[in-house]
């Protein structure tokens, strides 16, 4: 069965929504390499997107350009992600890839509906309210985004929230931290300032480990200390007190039990109630 009107023209809104919120989250990621992780998880998701829909593509027959559309998101951070690439590698300044993310990253999000749009007017269908929920999505992003710029940056207001955290950063308090090889690493002076910036980084980690390791050690020891002293302190206190308590051997044992009394007056207790129940019988 192919794909029903309704049900096409729902994927279609939704997926300018989603080329919209990628743009602007492309815009909130930090520059390489503190956006290296959070990068990663936006590009994961906008991979995820398509590859759920896939199946119903596939038993839907969908149009082979409207599945190819649901890869642009992906498209947009593998440029994103390729720029800062050629920041790291050459000469090129970050302030020549700007233009890419100005405006929340508009001019990727206007190509995006540009191409949704054409294949709005090409399948005939449902063409006016496919054109009109895509323009209530796109007009106040497209305001929005003009307005940040001229005002006041809302992006980085949003990426200090989402992104500002230890767990993205590539440092020593970061998640990536855990997986950098210690043995591996060239701490010597760079001529390249990225390349000594991330070095000086990595030194400040080392000297910051080595800090916490030998304090670590420090409050080790002296806890132990603190132990061996309180226990020989406990130790020679205790032996002490033992021995004055203890004297010679015991001029006799301890009584325990009833005692010879309690068990004579339970045998006479007994006799007695024993004449009693046989002079009733004979009575």
């Amino acid at each position: 069965m192919p794909l029903k009107h309704f049900t096409e023209t729902f994927l279609v809104v939704v997926l300018g929504a989603v080329i919209a919120l990628t743009g602007l989250l492309t815009a909130t990621l930090p520059n390489l390499p503190d956006g290296a992780l959070p990068w990663a998880v936006l590009f994961i998701l906008s991979v995820v997107y398509p590859l759920s829909l896939y199946s119903l593509f596939q038993r839907r027959r969908a149009d082979n350009t409207f599945r190819n559309l649901h890869w642009f998101p992906a498209g947009m951070l593998l440029v994103w992600l390729m720029l800062q690439g050629a920041v790291l590698g050459s000469t090129v300044e970050v302030e020549n890839i700007a233009m890419y993310s100005w405006g929340w990253t508009l001019a990727p999000v206007l190509l995006g509906f540009v191409l949704l749009v054409l294949f709005c007017l090409k399948v005939i269908r449902r063409r006016l309210p496919r054109l009109v929920f895509l323009g209530l999505i796109l007009i106040p992003f497209a305001a929005a985004a003009f307005l940040s710029e001229q005002e006041g940056q809302w992006e980085q207001e949003l990426a200090s929230v989402m992104w500002s955290g230890d767990f993205w950063k590539v440092d020593e308090t970061g998640f990536l931290a855990s997986f950098i090889d210690e043995e591996g690493k060239n701490l010597e002076e760079s001529d390249d300032e990225m390349e000594e910036d991330w070095r000086e980084r990595l030194r400040m980690q080392e000297r910051r480990e080595e800090r916490i390791a030998n304090r670590t050690d420090e409050d080790t020891d002296d806890d132990m200390k603190e132990v061996v002293l309180h226990v020989d302190m406990d130790s020679s206190s205790s032996s002490g007190h033992e021995y004055n308590s203890v004297s010679s051997r015991p001029s006799e044992l301890p009584e325990s039990g009833f005692g010879w009394s309690a068990i004579i007056l339970m045998l006479v207790a007994g006799y007695c109630a024993a004449l009693n129940e046989s002079a009733r019988r004979r009575v």
